[in-house]
């Protein structure tokens, strides 16, 4: 029992984090995380495991059981002081939640490396296609039976899936489906590309011109192979940029998606305001619930109106409109 009485840190001799030596002789590891818990606070606890990760993580149930399993593969394995500090703040995230009304109970964490290929095949196991409107994203492996309207995107998932399937993004591919004005040209900025699923689909479903940027590198090169596989990498403009160093002139967007952290949106507030058009349409997510009011607050004195909100888990996206007057 730990000395807080509602969790349980579980990390056997074997499965505590390579020391250098052995993670050298590995280099195809990745590192799993898992935390056992009741099944009925597997969703908070994965919106914890995803903050202190920055990962989609995967929730495992079984039937029958009152406990699930909460799964997040991360890359490079963690140092073991790493991986110590990074424990300790998810315990600090699970305490937060047992005083937010949880009942208290025994959380068990355990980290083990990993070989790709078992991870590959845990994701052919978990992975669903996901359905939204005329759009359908699946995993290269998978072969759906389309509808004549329908609208097919290819993303294989990636350590943190990228794939829609985390409520914010999905939020962002509603909105897009939801914006979409059949016959009408409609321009669409991806503010935070990241896996570019946004912007792809946005291409699929007609807007132009797309442009995307992301700050990290890494991301736009991802992004551009998904364009690529998807046939729309000709539609879309990417590039590596900082949203804090967005021009606040430039071409007006009829649709802006920007699914980034709550002090990122509130810092560049001026920014986006500014280059959405108007009767546009600024569809923002990755916003915890208690930051939600802040970000409302700074975006209507921009002179936008928040027209539509949702919240799932601690997550709440929303959806501005600047008057077209």
């Amino acid at each position: 029992m730990c000395p807080c009485g509602s969790w349980a840190l579980y990390i056997p001799e074997m499965s505590g984090p390579p020391r250098a030596s052995t993670a050298a002789s590995l280099p195809a590891a990745l590192w799993q995380v898992e935390v056992r818990c009741p099944r009925s606070q597997a969703e908070a606890v994965a919106e914890a495991v995803a903050e202190v990760w920055q990962v989609v993580p995967v929730l495992e149930y079984r039937p029958g059981r009152g406990t699930a399993r909460v799964r997040a593969f991360l890359e490079p394995v963690p140092t073991r002081s790493r991986w110590q500090e990074q424990c300790a703040r998810l315990r600090q995230h699970l305490k937060t939640l047992d005083m937010a009304g949880h009942p208290r109970a025994r959380w068990l964490i355990h980290g083990r490396p990993l070989l790709r290929e078992n991870w590959a095949e845990s994701w052919k196991r978990h992975f669903r296609p996901l359905h939204i409107g005329p759009l359908v994203v699946r995993a290269s492996w998978q072969q759906p039976r389309l509808q004549p309207d329908q609208i097919e995107i290819v993303l294989d998932p990636g350590l943190s899936f990228g794939t829609g399937h985390h409520p914010t993004t999905r939020y962002c591919l509603e909105e897009l489906v939801r914006r979409r004005e059949t016959g009408c040209a409609q321009s669409l900025l991806d503010a935070g590309t990241g896996s570019g699923i946004l912007a792809v689909a946005a291409a699929r479903l007609g807007y132009c011109p797309v442009e995307a940027f992301d700050v990290d590198a890494a991301a736009v090169k991802t992004a551009r192979a998904n364009a690529r596989g998807n046939g729309v990498l000709n539609r879309i403009r990417f590039q590596q940029l900082d949203l804090l160093r967005l021009p606040q002139r430039g071409p007006c967007y009829a649709v802006i998606c920007a699914n980034v952290t709550a002090p990122l949106l509130l810092a560049a507030r001026e920014r986006l305001g500014a280059r959405l058009a108007p009767g546009g349409w600024l569809v923002m997510a990755g916003i915890l619930d208690r930051e939600f009011p802040a970000v409302c607050s700074a975006y209507a004195a921009q002179g936008l109106v928040c027209v539509r909100t949702r919240r799932e888990g601690r997550w709440r996206s929303g959806t501005f409109q600047r008057p077209a007057g």
